[in-house]
């Protein structure tokens, strides 16, 4: 029994149109597509609000679009027309960012968090009836493991970057082993290598040269 594909709406048409121009521009790295940009979010509005009401973030709904728009500049870079249409696999990636925003800002969702009876409050409610006087600090205990994590990175970026210079090495090599140490997603030129077993022998390959150079310094 034969099942006759259904046809695509206007609307769901001109959505993949769009998607395929653009995914091609931003696999190429081109910057010239912030209006095909915009009229993609504008295609995609109305799926997008009825994601951000299922996950019931109506009250921060502007966190909420750029996290949708997080996950449809990363469904363009990752599109795969051979898998799937596009309209498909950006459902999925803002999908993936609005529940990622939703545990970040609503962390009494959490079980934990719903065990020890912790509940999410908005400052305009702290706030209310204190007038312009009310003043919250909010301390970090993290912030300073980040930060010498940064400094920390950006030494060792430096260090390795005057290696890959003495090495001559070309970028393909170069943001290969940066997007290795860091745990970095991959560029547009580290993805142009197809296969992950070809990276990891490159990376492999470089990180013997860079540590004969340091250790011939």
């Amino acid at each position: 029994m034969l099942i006759e594909a259904r046809p695509l709406s206007a609307l769901s048409a001109q959505i993949e149109k769009t998607a395929s121009r653009l995914s091609a521009k931003v696999s190429l790295g081109r910057a010239d597509h912030s209006r095909q940009f915009e009229g993609l979010m504008a295609l995609l509005s109305a799926r997008i609000a009825g994601l951000v009401r299922q996950y019931r973030l109506g009250d921060m709904r502007e966190d909420a679009q750029q996290a949708a728009a997080i996950g449809v500049h990363r469904a363009l870079e990752t599109f795969d027309p051979t898998k799937a249409s596009f309209a498909t696999h950006v459902t999925w990636q803002i999908r993936g960012e609005l529940q990622s925003l939703r545990h970040r800002m609503r962390l009494d969702h959490r079980v934990s968090a719903k065990s020890a009876g912790a509940k999410t409050v908005s400052l305009e409610a702290l706030s209310d009836g204190l007038g312009d006087s009310a003043v919250f600090e909010f301390v970090d205990e993290t912030a300073l493991k980040r930060s010498e994590r940064a400094a920390s990175d950006e030494m060792a970026t430096a260090f390795m970057d005057r290696l890959l210079d003495q090495l001559e090495a070309p970028e393909q090599e170069r943001a290969l082993l940066h997007d290795h140490l860091f745990d970095r997603e991959p560029t547009n030129e580290a993805r142009s290598i197809r296969t992950s077993e070809q990276r990891r022998q490159i990376v492999r390959r470089t990180l013997r040269n860079c540590a004969k150079v340091a250790a011939a310094a």
